[in-house]
């Protein structure tokens, strides 16, 4: 029997149009992530240098015509909407763990990877804190996380560590127990028989 943990999606800038096309350009989760912070931040700020020298060299044009400063001051809204829009507006997806007879099958997004109970060499719960400040930085470090708790799952793998984060924190436990018995039974099904 299969059993199912879901975490549900949840907001994150870093999935936005930006994040996402610059993840996909760089092929790397950790330097996507770099270099939309710094694709965001300088397109804020050249957006609000055009904005103030824009102003600074059109006042006087544009104060002939009351037409003229709400367009100009339209087009500045619009371009600000444009950049919220292409960079704030993201979600992070959902994330679901199955536990089969002999694998966990973790899924986000199209993403999955199959990690067979026989090749996790430990699972236990760590606080988010430690994976944020530790593990995340690792580019071996395959993370399924959609809504953050307080907690997250690590698993230790012959590939790396995989990190599981799933709402609400119990969860963790839950999917902890899961894998400990079907380790279990998996090398008691395995065991070669004594004559």
């Amino acid at each position: 029997m299969t059993r199912t943990f879901r975490s549900a999606r949840c907001y994150d800038p870093s999935y936005s149009l930006l994040g996402r096309a610059l993840r996909r350009w760089t092929g790397d989760r950790l330097r996507g992530e770099a270099l939309f912070l710094v694709a965001l931040t300088g397109l804020a700020l050249i957006l609000l240098m055009a904005h103030y020298l824009g102003w600074a060299l059109l006042q006087s044009y544009l104060a002939e015509q009351p037409t003229r400063q709400l367009l100009f001051w339209t087009g500045q809204l619009a371009s600000g909407v444009v950049w919220a829009g292409v960079g704030l507006v993201g979600f992070r997806p959902n994330v679901t763990a199955s536990c089969t007879s002999t694998a966990l099958r973790l899924e986000q997004n199209g993403r999955t990877r199959t990690v067979p109970y026989d090749s996790i060499e430990e699972a236990r719960v760590i606080s988010a804190t430690r994976y944020h400040r530790h593990y995340r930085r690792y580019a071996a470090t395959s993370v399924f996380v959609g809504r953050l708790a307080d907690d997250v799952l690590l698993l230790r793998t012959e590939r790396g560590p995989v990190i599981v984060g799933l709402v609400p924190a119990e969860a963790h436990e839950e999917l902890q127990t899961q894998i400990e018995s079907s380790r279990t039974t998996l090398r008691e099904t395995h065991r070669p028989s004594e004559a």
